[in-house]
């Protein structure tokens, strides 16, 4: 389970900057921060909004969160700690992967911000969730669930067993 959130300490320059910019880096950088604090609160994401966190290949147990206007956040998660390393543009983030492939960049020798999770019953989620106000989709609404075994004989050639 998770216990710490590290702060990489170039993010809070990037925010900065990205504050001071107009529209879509603006917002991005209030998301960004709506992320990071539900983290170190210890909860899931849904607190920012509807998000959701794409695993990245290219350095291992990296998420990124698309933030809109085509601005991401960068998480490394390990099994104690969730590494918040970058912020920014969709370029900017696709270097600084490239850069840090075949690395471990939460181990470098760099004084990051650390934050103690508080205590909670669940854990954070890296995964999608609806935001606590949002309306259910139609399909949640109007249309009854269908019964695994009715799915199991429709789809028998997909699935064994």
């Amino acid at each position: 389970m998770v216990d710490k959130v590290h702060l990489h300490p170039k993010l809070k320059k990037q925010l900065a900057a990205m504050k001071g910019q107009a529209n879509a880096p603006f917002i991005a950088a209030g998301r960004a921060e709506k992320i990071i604090e539900a983290m170190i609160k210890g909860r899931t994401s849904q607190t920012s909004g509807l998000f959701r966190a794409y695993s990245d290949a290219r350095v291992k147990n990296s998420w990124k969160y698309d933030l809109g206007g085509g601005y991401r956040l960068i998480c490394i998660r390990t099994k104690q700690s969730i590494y918040v390393m970058h912020v920014g543009n969709h370029e900017s983030c696709d270097a600084w992967l490239k850069n840090n492939s075949k690395k471990q960049p939460w181990n470098a020798e760099i004084k990051m911000t650390t934050f103690t999770i508080r205590d909670t019953q669940k854990p954070f989620d890296f995964q999608i969730f609806r935001s606590p106000g949002r309306e259910p989709d139609f399909d949640d609404k109007y249309l009854t669930p269908i019964p695994q075994e009715y799915l199991r004989k429709i789809f028998c050639g997909l699935v064994a067993g």
